[in-house]
């Protein structure tokens, strides 16, 4: 479940993951036909099956070292293909649809903050938190 969590939340926040979203949704429900809730998001419509597994992410116990691993295996792609400043502003608004007890701790708390450099001209910075983020998994 964790990376269809992580692909709804780059669907809200603007990334087009919806083929990736489903592809993993088909997987996981032919892996458990009997699971209710991924019978239920099979029968939705697309926004209203990303916002229903956003509301399963905050209320459904999750691995949050999965979780991690496959946010951060979707977001460096996107991230070496944005605009330093776009793929930021995103990252805020991500981290602010994050549960507290993941929103708080590394790596997704660096998602708050990374972009504030970028308000001095310290793209090189900003950069770094990122790629040490989307590292903390690797070691």
């Amino acid at each position: 479940m964790e990376e269809l969590f992580v692909y709804s939340l780059l669907c809200v926040i603007g990334y087009e993951k919806y083929d990736e979203y489903k592809k993993s949704l088909d997987c996981l429900f032919l892996s458990d036909r009997s699971n209710e809730e991924l019978l239920d998001l099979e029968g939705r419509a697309y926004k209203d099956a990303i916002l229903h597994t956003l509301n399963l992410f905050n209320v459904n116990e999750k691995n949050i070292d999965e979780f991690g691993k496959q946010l951060m295996r979707a977001l460096k792609p996107i991230y070496y293909e944005s605009d330093i400043v776009d793929f930021g502003n995103r990252m805020y608004e991500l981290w602010n649809r994050l549960p507290d007890n993941i929103s708080k701790v590394e790596p997704f708390h660096t998602f708050c903050y990374a972009d504030d450099c970028l308000s001095y001209g310290d793209e090189k910075q900003c950069r770094e938190l990122y790629e040490k983020a989307f590292d903390y998994y690797e070691y």
